[in-house]
């Protein structure tokens, strides 16, 4: 099975995201999973992982409800209220009945407290994630957010945190301190990541999958493939790239960096991560 375990949709006539700015005007209008699917069925793609786009509770039941009728979207990545533990427990009674729901979310780079995530009150929401079997996603920004990864994943060691997108590496410049903070997260058992997003870290139009082989060799060399996975972070990789493009760029990635573990990287690990089955994609 071929998982793109990162992508979103949204419409925001009734779903806001307000981090946009005026540089998301070419994303600022509605993406849905009919624009979707005939870009999965083009690449090869069995199943996506949905995450949330807004830090409101109306983005999560949009694309809750999406799932429910859209067979192909196999897991949610849904949005809680962590910084107030009383409504997360409430929120969070409602969203294990939704069966695709296997994650939360929180929009830690938009934060201007870098360690918005380790306030005691989140902690206390976090121990109902870990508690409940479900993934917490981080969108991890370098240099930023690394650190907290770590003191996370030794004191919730049932938690599985997955850092998105590599933690923005600054490709292009000096990765070694970088590739020392990711390495000192991978030394958690209970800590993946994602190859993705890293088109849109790139200034650059005129990128290939050459220029993220380094940080994926790194991140393979650092996880392993067995905690890694792919995604294609639409629709916001359409602000320098399109999905077949980066698409291609990932199966390129995988066979470079993890030669005859590409299957794993492409959806071996987020049908493992997200409890998917062949029956539900």
């Amino acid at each position: 099975m071929i998982v793109d375990a990162h992508v979103h949709l949204w419409d925001e006539a009734h779903t806001p995201q307000p981090w946009m700015t005026p540089e998301h005007d070419p994303i600022a209008r509605p993406f849905g999973a009919d624009d979707l699917k005939p870009l999965l069925d083009r690449n090869g793609v069995d199943a996506v992982v949905v995450v949330q786009g807004a830090c409101l509770d109306s983005d999560t039941d949009v694309i809750c409800t999406e799932a429910a009728r859209t067979p192909w979207i196999a897991a949610v990545t849904a949005w809680l209220s962590l910084d107030d533990p009383v409504r997360a427990r409430s929120r969070l009674d409602e969203l294990l009945s939704r069966p695709k729901v296997r994650g939360v979310r929180h929009l830690i780079h938009g934060e201007s407290d870098p360690h918005w995530i380790m306030q005691e009150r989140v902690l206390e929401s976090l121990a109902l994630l870990e508690r409940e079997g479900l993934v917490l996603e981080l969108p991890v920004e370098y240099p930023r957010h690394f650190d907290d990864v770590v003191e996370l994943a030794a004191r919730f060691p049932g938690l599985v945190l997955v850092i998105d997108h590599l933690g923005k590496p600054p490709l292009g410049g000096d990765l070694d301190a970088w590739e020392r903070k990711l390495r000192a997260c991978a030394e958690a058992p209970n800590v993946v990541a994602k190859l993705s997003g890293l088109n849109t870290a790139l200034d650059r139009r005129d990128w290939s999958a050459e220029d993220f082989v380094g940080a994926a060799a790194t991140a393979v060399d650092a996880f392993g493939a067995e905690r890694l996975m792919c995604g294609s972070d639409w629709p916001v990789a359409l602000l320098n790239g399109d999905y077949d493009r980066v698409w291609e760029a990932n199966r390129r990635i995988a066979s470079r960096v993890a030669p005859g573990a590409e299957d794993v990287l492409l959806g071996g690990t987020a049908a493992r991560i997200y409890h998917l089955s062949e029956e539900g994609a």
